[in-house]
């Protein structure tokens, strides 16, 4: 069962104009065993035209699809731009400032994914890396594979879903899509809480974190921040959410 082939995974990468990072992160996933992997779709969010050919130099052995916003769009524009062309049941979403020193944990990922429909996704960060004191997690065990399991209840931007690299169900995307009428990450977490999602953190995740200093300007982020209605949106984001913990 782990060892299943079938290339039922797209692998989506969202960049914006890091040309270093995103050599990094292509070059350890064209490492990996892609053998579940039917294509990569890359969306580059910048005009940057050196973008193209490091993608294409990077996966050359690996089919791919190149993506280009004409102009800085934020990564929700790039996300559902990019979704729009995926034709599998899965989903491995990734940025361009990972690197995987392993393995994608696609095996892994499915099954647990499979056995459980309220984990919407399957985080494979290495723990050491990721804030876990931050949340409530639960021990799990899932025919053989350890993981944690998120309380969805223990942080409103945090716990439901993440752009983090890991496998998600298309079906899941699909029927909230697109984001761009949710909201940022934070928004779209929320409504996958009051959806009864949460998310799943295998505990031998390896996958590091190598954008730290090189995080990009997220300008629809900004523009939304300056836009009228902003604090009333955020007030009513924070009542839901604790509506969610009292109620939910």
């Amino acid at each position: 069962m782990l060892e299943n082939q079938v290339k039922d995974v797209t692998l989506v990468l969202t960049s914006c104009n890091r040309p270093d990072d995103l050599e990094k992160t292509l070059t350890s996933i064209a490492s990996c065993d892609l053998g579940n992997v039917k294509r990569i779709i890359v969306v580059e969010d910048s005009e940057n035209q050196e973008i193209e050919g490091i993608v294409s130099r990077c996966l050359r052995d690996v089919p791919y699809l190149f993506l280009q916003n004409e102009q800085n769009m934020g990564q929700i524009y790039s996300v559902d731009r990019a979704y729009a062309e995926v034709d599998t049941d899965y989903i491995y979403h990734c940025e361009d400032d990972w690197v995987f020193p392993s393995t994608l944990f696609i095996a892994r990922s499915r099954v647990i994914l499979d056995k459980h429909s309220n984990i919407h996704a399957v985080m494979v960060r290495a723990p050491e890396e990721t804030p876990l004191s931050h949340y409530k997690l639960w021990d799990k065990v899932e025919s053989g594979i350890e993981y944690w399991e998120f309380d969805p209840k223990a942080h409103r931007r945090y716990g439901s879903f993440s752009f983090n690299p890991g496998l998600r169900r298309t079906s899941d995307y699909l029927a909230c899509a697109p984001f761009a009428n949710i909201g940022p990450e934070r928004e779209i977490c929320l409504q996958h809480k009051l959806s009864g999602f949460r998310l799943a953190h295998l505990k031998d995740g390896d996958v590091r974190h190598i954008g730290d200093d090189s995080a990009t300007v997220k300008k629809d982020e900004i523009a939304r921040k300056k836009s009228r209605g902003y604090l009333l949106q955020s007030a009513s984001a924070r009542i839901r959410f604790l509506l969610f913990r009292l109620f939910g």
